[in-house]
């Protein structure tokens, strides 16, 4: 795993998920490559619903919020206008409802029918998603393609934990991808970013996917 050197910080972080992964799961994972050749990791259907009914209750309050806040207060051409800055507030909180409207329609309605998987096998690794008619591809490539498994922070504030996410850089000539809208751009290095929304843990996955990368490196 690459490490940026001048990002110590990143480095010691990420170094506290490996250790705290659960090594009787990843054990069970490396039992069943050997003995199926491959295991399915399924997306989480618990985690996809709590995301959606966050997403609704910010929803139901910023609609209630624009309820009952009179439109007068709003318009700068009434005596009752509340001033720029209540206006610049509630413009923000107008993008908040289309971004939480936009989550909640995607997990709730979209993300569950998907139903989103990560292949680990012997040949390599391949996430996909269902749709009529079958699962679709939207990224795979081979061991021998594979040039770095690392992980990323997506930082937070506050008591929230940071979030982990794995990430798979491969080379480009290499992968098969296939994007939702339009055509995948091809390009020397793909790196592509493990959903979070799978039943395992990030840790326990990123240490499972280096170890079957490093055991099938050393066997070429």
């Amino acid at each position: 795993m690459r490490i940026p050197p001048h990002n110590s910080q990143h480095a010691a972080d990420l170094q506290k998920e490996i250790n705290k992964a659960n090594r009787r799961r990843i054990d069970q994972w490396h039992a069943a490559m050997r003995r199926d050749g491959r295991i399915v990791l399924r997306t989480n259907l618990v985690k996809t619903f709590a995301l959606a009914l966050v997403c609704w209750l910010f929803v139901g309050a910023i609609i209630l919020m624009f309820t009952v806040t009179p439109g007068s207060t709003l318009n700068p051409m009434s005596p009752d206008f509340g001033g720029w800055i209540l206006l610049l507030f509630m413009l923000v909180f107008a993008i908040g409802l289309v971004m939480f409207g936009f989550g909640a329609v995607l997990w709730t309605f979209v993300f569950p029918f998907m139903r989103p998987q990560l292949v680990v096998s012997r040949w390599g690794v391949e996430s996909s998603r269902w749709k009529p008619g079958g699962q679709v591809r939207q990224f795979a490539t081979p061991w021998s393609g594979v040039v770095d498994i690392g992980g990323e922070f997506q930082w937070r504030r506050g008591a929230i934990p940071d979030a982990l996410i794995v990430t798979i850089t491969a080379r480009g000539a290499a992968v098969h991808q296939n994007a939702l809208i339009g055509k995948a751009k091809k390009s020397e290095m793909v790196t592509y970013r493990v959903l979070r929304e799978l039943k395992a843990r990030p840790r326990d996955v990123l240490v499972f996917l280096r170890e079957v990368h490093v055991a099938h490196t050393a066997h070429r």
